[in-house]
């Protein structure tokens, strides 16, 4: 409502008696009061120029300028009393009169305050003939039109929806907003703004269930500038913000990107040309695995005053050209407050350009294939007349945190409710895995590049870094989905996991260990497939058979051993057999990919050397394996 009420202001200004005509009072003594009303006016006497209209209206109490000018006098003065008398006077007065166009559309906007939604709809639709044709106050008028009719028909099927406020320990200022968590929903960070209107970034973390007092984020993070809205990555290692007015910047507000290693933050830096440029860019949201930047900006060549963008991380570390979302996603009016959820595929974010409840809404689109799906409005009592910025979602899809300050007279609190569960079967939710890298042979934390594949797609869907400091990683995992994990680090043998992610399994805990390159160290590889009794590679072992080979090719003075494994169903020369040719189907693949024979050993050991017992069809499993060591 606050853009209808700028235009409303402009219209008041255009339809004013200067531009209408004088229409002046009949009577002498009359007229002698307008001028003086007028003359104050002119000067920005707003009260004495009010008190002479009214001493125009007591002599002639249907004079039309005269109370058009005491309405956007009372407007200009927020006085909502004064400012419907003097509206509904114009109406009535003259109907049809351009000028009671902005009367009625007044009107519709205070009805829809009032959550009158049949009302409002009347007072809009009885302006739209008298506003300007084509005009942005003409194109808004009827977005709220359709307004009244969602409103109408949400508040008739409210969603189940109860919020709960995360208490005076989080909410210990004033004002804190925007809150985000990390992959594990184990840490918080919002926003707050101290008394003395200084905005920090805060953390609390969650022990026992419970948050902890908040605490400033860093002093190398914040400032005595302002440190606003903010994104973190799953992992909580990589931090965006947005800092305004620095000497550094490049605009009003820039976006800053830190990262942490063991317990320190680095120095934020500023993102740079290819993120900001002269305009307002603010509200970040990263992706699960930091390699993806969502955000808000009113740089040039958007579709709206201030549209969603999007960059990736490329392979150097540069971020790459921002791209703007596209139609489906940004309106001709504003979208903010951008949130990826750690699926990457749903994105939320906040909008006044869609029927809605009024003001800024939350809303929901989910990207299919390459495109992003028509956005759907989350629904009241999620949106309010009031407006709703800032939404975050968990990684599970059970639970949505934001700020909320309807409810406070103006004190901006953080608050969590359960999704709905009409909303929350349209989220595919995220499991995490999470552990350390080890050195096997020190034991010592080491930082690795931790690699996701969905081995269905044969694509890769993540990538991730173990802190150097303690070799802790978060890498966010999909429902359903088969993944392909790879632990690599130069000087070393890459490690391969195989799993699902199940509805049953929210955390995958892994410590993971990883070999140097040295004479007979050796790694299972856990993602080649073969049909039963068969030695014919699945399609997606090419995942993992990339993988050995691009690792051969680094490594061009390695030569290695094959090594095909059974479990012991069968005779024992059949599966001598078969590990063999398993083993060939491997090599006589890295051959193909361009590794030289001579480097290449080929040998089956059938269902000699079990690595668990033949006892359950898990552990069988395990025993039918391939393994590569290094031979020198």
């Amino acid at each position: 409502m606050k853009r209808i009420l700028l235009l409303l202001t402009l219209l008041l200004l255009w339809y004013g008696p200067d531009a209408a005509g004088q229409d002046l009072p009949t009577s002498r003594r009359a007229r002698d009061h307008y001028q003086k009303a007028q003359q104050a006016y002119q000067s920005r006497q707003l009260p004495m120029a009010a008190e002479w209209f009214e001493k125009v209206i007591a002599l002639e109490p249907d004079h039309y300028n005269s109370h058009l000018r005491l309405a956007q006098i009372a407007e200009l003065q927020r006085n909502t009393v004064q400012t419907e008398r003097h509206f509904r006077t114009l109406i009535r007065l003259r109907p049809a009169d351009n000028a009671s166009g902005t009367a009625y559309l007044w009107l519709g906007k205070r009805k829809f305050q009032q959550e009158a939604y049949d009302s409002a709809q009347y007072f809009f639709e009885k302006s739209m003939p008298l506003l300007p044709s084509s005009s942005n106050m003409s194109r808004l008028t009827e977005l709220y039109i359709a307004s009244c009719e969602f409103a109408r028909k949400a508040k008739e099927a409210p969603l189940e929806v109860q919020k709960k406020s995360l208490g005076d320990t989080v909410n210990f200022l004033s004002t804190q907003y925007f809150p985000v968590l990390t992959g594990d929903s184990e840490t918080l960070l919002f926003t707050g703004q101290t008394s003395d209107r200084d905005e920090n970034i805060y953390i609390s973390h969650k022990k026992e269930g419970r948050w902890e007092p908040p605490t400033p984020i860093s002093t190398d993070i914040n400032s005595p500038n302002n440190e606003g809205t903010c994104s973190i990555s799953a992992d909580g290692r990589t931090l965006v913000f947005t800092a305004c007015n620095r000497s550094d910047g490049y605009g009003s507000c820039d976006l800053y990107i830190s990262h942490k290693q063991g317990d320190r933050w680095s120095t934020p830096t500023n993102m740079g040309p290819q993120i900001n440029d002269r305009s307002w860019e603010s509200q970040p949201s990263l992706s699960a695995d930091g390699h993806i930047l969502y955000f808000s900006s009113d740089r040039r060549d958007g579709l709206g005053k201030k549209d969603l963008w999007y960059s990736q991380l490329l392979e150097g570390g540069q971020w790459a050209t921002p791209k703007n979302l596209g139609e489906k996603i940004n309106s001709p009016f504003d979208e903010v407050a951008p949130f990826i959820h750690a699926n990457g595929r749903t994105l939320f974010f906040s909008s006044d350009g869609y029927p809605g409840m009024g003001g800024f809404d939350l809303f929901r689109s989910t990207h299919t294939d390459s495109s992003w799906a028509t956005p759907v409005n989350l629904g009241y009592p999620i949106n309010t007349v009031g407006d709703q910025v800032g939404l975050f979602l968990t990684s599970d899809g059970r639970h949505a945190f934001y700020t909320d300050d309807e409810a406070n007279q103006g004190r901006s609190m953080l608050y969590q409710f359960e999704l709905p569960a009409s909303l929350k079967k349209q989220i595919i939710p995220s499991r995490y895995a999470k552990g350390r890298v080890l050195d096997k042979a020190t034991g010592k934390p080491m930082a690795a590049q931790i690699t996701l594949f969905d081995l269905k797609a044969q694509a890769k869907v993540g990538e991730y870094t173990s802190d150097s400091q303690n070799g802790q990683f978060l890498a966010v995992l999909n429902r359903g989905s088969e993944y392909a994990v790879y632990v690599e680090k130069r000087g070393f043998l890459f490690k391969s996991l195989t799993f699902q992610v199940q509805d049953s399994s929210s955390v995958i805990n892994l410590d993971l260990t990883l070999e140097p390159v040295e004479k007979d160290k050796r790694e299972v590889l856990h993602n080649i497939f073969f049909k039963t009794g068969s030695y014919e590679i699945d399609e997606k072992s090419k995942v993992e058979l990339n993988r050995l080979a691009e690792f051969l090719k680094h490594n061009p003075d390695l030569r290695i051993e094959v090594a095909g494994y059974t479990d012991n169903t069968g005779t024992d020369a059949a599966n001598l057999e078969l590990s063999r040719l398993r083993a060939k189907t491997v090599t006589e693949f890295l051959i193909k990919y361009g590794i030289s024979p001579e480097r290449l050993l080929t040998k089956g050991y059938g269902s000699a050397q079990p690595v668990a017992p033949n006892d359950t069809d898990e552990n069988r499993q395990k025993n039918r394996r391939i393994e590569w060591r290094i031979l020198s």
